[in-house]
């Protein structure tokens, strides 16, 4: 993390960023969901066939299930599935609600604390980077939208949603969590293989050291700090229409009270 190879990927994040940024603004906003489609297409097929095709030998065709699209940045494909063929406005407007702090944030994390798998072969380097560098600049891209007309109720929903993968999250590392046992001489069964998984880091941090997103207390701490930086984060992106309501709320007051 930020070496020489990671230092350049930033570099080259940034300027695709900034003309990714001028190239939506030129769009309908219709139009950037589509191709969003297309760019987690291509970016998921070059994913899944190259680490399968790495893993041959080991896995025989799956997936290693670490890969498995479930977390907080690969799990946005089925968001962008249903901006593309639901007619639900109500249910568009929650998901692009959610999905503006949970790409923005979760595809700036990424960027800055890659694995380090993403740093190794050029072709996953390249489709991590470009995949994550894509999110980021939609959501800039959506949250500086003025069409959109963002509101508290958005900030709510996004909440809730953030609530619900938290949980979910929890579910799906438990079900994808692999124990293999063998028998001892006395009977008794001791754990000879592990095979944990991670999605959304709601197991253990993203790496080692971080000052506050660490496991020294506990996993429950661990969590509820993980919880508060995601609330943090939504709040962070939603701070214009919240101050907006406040002082519209206290106007009201005031002028109740003249």
């Amino acid at each position: 993390m930020f070496g020489t190879k990671h230092i350049v990927l930033l570099a080259l994040c940034a300027l695709a960023g900034a003309l990714g940024c001028v190239f939506l603004r030129k769009l309908e906003l219709k139009k950037w969901f589509r191709l969003l489609l297309y760019v987690g297409i291509v970016s998921e097929t070059i994913k899944v066939f190259y680490y399968i095709l790495s893993n041959e030998k080991t896995y025989g065709g799956y997936l290693p299930k670490t890969d498995l699209p479930f977390h907080l940045c690969s799990v946005q494909l089925i968001f962008i599935a249903l901006l593309n063929f639901t007619k639900s406005e109500k249910l568009h407007r929650a998901l692009i609600a959610f999905m503006v702090p949970s790409c923005l944030v979760g595809g700036l994390a990424a960027i800055l604390i890659p694995t380090s798998s993403s740093l190794g072969s050029p072709v996953v380097a390249f489709q991590y980077f470009t995949y994550h560098t894509v999110l980021v600049v939609y959501a800039v891209c959506l949250l500086l939208n003025r069409e959109i007309g963002w509101t508290v109720r958005d900030y709510a929903t996004a909440l809730k949603m953030l609530a619900f993968m938290g949980f979910v999250a929890v579910y799906l590392n438990s079900m994808t969590y692999d124990v293999v046992e063998y028998a001892v001489e006395d009977g008794q069964k001791i754990v000879s293989y592990v095979s944990r998984v991670n999605f959304m880091y709601v197991v253990d941090p993203p790496v080692n050291g971080l000052p506050f997103l660490n496991k020294n207390h506990g996993w429950l701490v661990y969590f509820l700090h993980l919880a508060a930086t995601g609330v943090f984060a939504v709040t962070l992106c939603y701070v214009k229409p919240i101050v907006k309501d406040v002082r519209n709320a206290f106007r009201k007051r005031k002028a109740e009270e003249a």
